[in-house]
């Protein structure tokens, strides 16, 4: 018998292996940069191109895929506890792009290279002042800000190259619901024309 998966399970799974992703590569790059370039203020990290594509493909549920990541840093990295909560919850802010999706519309970032970098940029921003604001309680100052964005900025540019380079990879960079219904259309109109 021919069992198809639900929408939901479908979302579950997607939703799943991009967590896997973002964990298996934020470690990777941390154990990297702590190994063979330690003591370098600059990191490069997968994550944020990973919930730019999350927030593409499902919205808010990329909030998981950035937990995953600041969490998967942390463990890699030996962090304390204050450590796992600033990271893993101060990531959430790079949904703050989802108003860029909101504004513009989907596909529009996806094909206008500005767009698509605007909306890099947002998520950048937001994931150093989420960073930032729940690190204040730990007793960060203004300093600490700087110092989030300033050591992520090659993962921003990094992002900015994944969203460009792979918009146009069938179904990646696009909503999930919206790339199933039109593979479901084209699908009729492939049997209707034989």
């Amino acid at each position: 018998m021919d069992k198809q998966l639900t929408f939901k399970q479908y979302r579950n799974i997607d939703v799943g292996m991009l967590c896997l992703l973002t964990a298996v590569f934020e470690v990777l790059a941390t154990l990297a940069t702590s190994q063979w370039f330690a003591g370098q203020p600059i990191a490069i990290s997968i994550t944020l191109a990973l919930i730019l594509i999350a927030m593409h493909r499902w919205g808010h549920l990329a909030a998981v895929v950035a937990v995953v990541g600041g969490v998967a840093f942390s463990a890699a990295s030996s962090a304390t506890l204050g450590h796992f909560l600033i990271y893993g919850l101060g990531n959430v802010g790079a949904l703050v792009s989802l108003l860029i999706l909101k504004l513009f519309g989907k596909e529009t970032v996806r094909r206008s290279f500005l767009k698509s970098s605007l909306f890099a940029l947002c998520a950048y921003v937001g994931v150093g002042v989420g960073r930032f604001l729940v690190s204040l309680p730990f007793g960060a100052g203004f300093g600490d800000l700087v110092g989030f964005l300033a050591t992520d900025i090659l993962s921003l540019l990094f992002a900015v190259v994944i969203l460009y380079v792979f918009k146009d990879v069938d179904g990646l960079v696009e909503d999930q619901k919206a790339y199933l219904f039109r593979l479901e259309r084209q699908r009729k109109e492939g049997q209707a024309d034989e």
